[in-house]
């Protein structure tokens, strides 16, 4: 009985081996005689483009039509499914008809030779990962009738320069457009409910909020904008300067993060918030001056600064998050304001370069023996007010300096006038200054009175 059994067992085990599972319904060659891939949806009605995935894969142009015809049956095609074109790299153009309404997640993914696309008046959704990677696209118009884009439907593509979107997008994904160096152009068409592009900004900003949702190497910021969102730079490797007007208010999470070619960061006087990883592995910036109206540097904000070599805190922020200024390899030298009552687990830590620690603090708190690294506990100076030598010795964290010295801490320089010339000033508040008069600036992340 058990080899009769077996027998059958391996009879249908040698029946399935010779069966090939096909990954779509039908097969139609369209007016250019190029075969599509299509399944059934909606109970039969209609049909969704679809790949082979035992045979060749789409290449040249692809028109796809409007209408199939199968076993005397028209059907209208209606979807991109996902990974419709899923790595065909041999594809070069594609035509989407008016009778398509959705493209699906990953449905051009790693497309490389893909150079035009030309989507009919009726997609209202284009998915997850839609584009990623179609490293030969330049430009690309989202028509009106698209009311949303997924997380990374452009991501990586490295040669598009512009990107228009059409007046019906309400819902934009996170990271769209996030490692596309060559971007220099974005734009909202007019009479869109929820995003525009005012005063030719180069970026999309959410017209209720005033938050700028997602910008380029040549954004400009508009003073009219109150928060940069998150995310809204990030990954945007062709940036290299910015300046953020005095009417921002909040820079939130990710919105700077992994910049590399970022060198030169101006901040307006109102900002009190930056968020976490905001700025974190933007290697190229050297300085940076924090406005004296910010109350709170957030986690990871300044992490993997590598060149960072000076910074100034103002006495206006009160918490430094955790892991701040974690990997800022280059920073030699910091000053802590005596505004500050937190500072985070490593917030300075792997900061190798440190020599001089100033903490203006006269009521020292604990703080983790992990905030700065162990040869700046070795080796370091730590610098603290006058007459409070005995509470820093007595402080957990701070304790564990081998070299603290106490002393007048003004932190402040003399410059001669004549001394000015092709250096960056700044005011108290962060503002540059070109020509500085007698007063007080901010020169390298130091405070310097110019005579």
């Amino acid at each position: 009985m058990k080899k009769i059994q077996l027998t059958i067992l391996l009879s249908v085990l040698m029946s399935m081996v010779g069966t090939r599972v096909l990954a779509y319904d039908i097969a139609v060659a369209n007016d250019d005689e190029v075969i599509i891939y299509y399944d059934y949806i909606n109970n039969g009605t209609e049909l969704m483009v679809t790949c082979n995935n035992f045979g060749e894969k789409y290449a040249g142009t692809v028109n796809i039509p409007k209408e199939v015809t199968y076993n005397s049956t028209t059907y209208s095609v209606t979807s991109l499914g996902d990974e419709a074109f899923y790595d065909c790299s041999g594809l070069t153009s594609v035509t989407i008809p008016n009778s398509v309404t959705s493209i699906g997640d990953k449905a051009f993914w790693y497309c490389t030779g893909l150079t035009s696309v030309s989507i009919g008046n009726s997609v209202t959704s284009i998915g997850f990962e839609a584009f990623f990677a179609c490293i030969s696209l330049t430009s690309f118009i989202i028509p009106n009738s698209v009311t949303s884009i997924g997380d990374e439907a452009f991501h990586a593509c490295a040669n598009l320069t512009s990107v228009t979107f059409g007046n019906s997008v309400t819902s934009i994904g996170d990271n769209v457009f996030s490692a596309c160096p060559s971007l220099t152009s974005i734009t909202v068409e007019s009479g869109n409910p929820k995003y525009d592009s005012r005063d030719n900004c180069n970026a999309i900003i959410e017209t209720e909020s005033n938050t700028l949702v997602l910008g380029c190497q040549n954004t400009n910021i508009p003073n009219s904008v109150i928060t940069i969102g998150e995310r809204a730079f990030y990954h945007c490797y062709g940036l290299a300067s910015v300046t953020i007007p005095n009417g921002v208010k909040n820079i939130e999470a990710y919105a700077f993060k992994d910049c590399p070619s970022l060198v030169s960061v101006s901040m307006g006087s109102s900002i009190t918030k930056i968020g976490t990883y905001a700025f974190s592995g933007c290697k190229g910036i050297t300085s940076v001056t924090i406005p004296n109206s910010v109350t709170n540097i957030g986690q990871d904000a300044f992490s993997h600064c590598t060149g960072l070599t000076s910074v100034t805190i103002p006495n206006s922020v009160k918490s430094i998050g955790w892991y701040a200024f974690d990997g800022c390899t280059g920073l030699t030298s910091v000053t802590i304001p005596n505004s500050v009552t937190t500072i985070g687990d490593y917030a300075f830590a792997h900061c190798t370069s440190l020599t001089s620690v100033t903490s203006l603090i006269t009521e020292p708190f604990s703080i983790d023996n992990s905030t700065f690294p162990d040869n700046a506990y070795a080796s370091a100076t730590l610098k603290v007010p006058e007459g409070t030598i005995a509470k820093y010795k007595a402080a957990d964290g701070w304790k564990d300096f081998t070299n603290i010295v106490e002393g007048e801490l003004t932190g402040i320089l003399n410059v001669n006038r004549e001394a000015t010339a092709n250096n960056r000033y700044y005011t108290l508040d962060g503002r540059e200054v070109g020509h500085p008069t007698k007063g007080i600036y901010i020169l390298n992340g130091k405070k310097v009175v110019v005579k």
